[in-house]
């Protein structure tokens, strides 16, 4: 069985912000103490456009009794603090939203079957030993082409 705090960790992987907050508000509400639920909460709030709820989280969270929570808690505040970089509309490409659903107009047609090629029947190869009948025949011939050039 996974917990809210698992699925709230895999919607982040996948990109599902909302689905990510909401799975992490009730593993909140389920743990109310744990450090990392918090923090992983402020960041899906900021992935969700939430900034003032996750800045207020980390801000709760810079305040806590263990030191590396302090830590982290600043860390991720100072970056949800730093000021915003303009950024022209050309130098940006659109990602769209990752969905659970298929996009409109978008028709995925059925997978081809792939069959694998015929194997090949084995080819026997028969290893003999050497009989020298080329050479002797060839030999042979040329010394009856010898012997009937000289009488004629």
């Amino acid at each position: 069985m996974t917990t809210a705090y698992q699925q709230g960790l895999r919607a982040m992987e996948s990109g599902r912000y909302r689905t990510a907050v909401a799975a992490l508000q009730t593993a909140l509400a389920e743990r109310p103490h744990d450090p990392q639920v918090k923090l992983w909460l402020a960041m899906a709030y900021e992935a969700n456009q939430q900034r003032e709820l996750a800045r207020n989280l980390c801000r709760e969270l810079t305040a806590h009794p263990d030191p590396q929570v302090r830590q982290q808690s600043q860390q991720v505040l100072y970056i949800l603090e730093a000021p915003q970089l303009q950024r022209r509309a050309e130098w940006l490409n659109e990602i769209p939203p990752m969905t659970e659903e298929p996009l409109p107009g978008l028709t995925l047609g059925t997978p081809k079957q792939i069959t694998p090629p015929p194997v090949p029947e084995p080819v026997m190869v028969a290893r003999s030993q050497s009989n020298y009948f080329v050479p002797v025949t060839l030999a042979g011939l040329s010394l009856v082409l010898a012997i009937w050039a000289g009488w004629g």
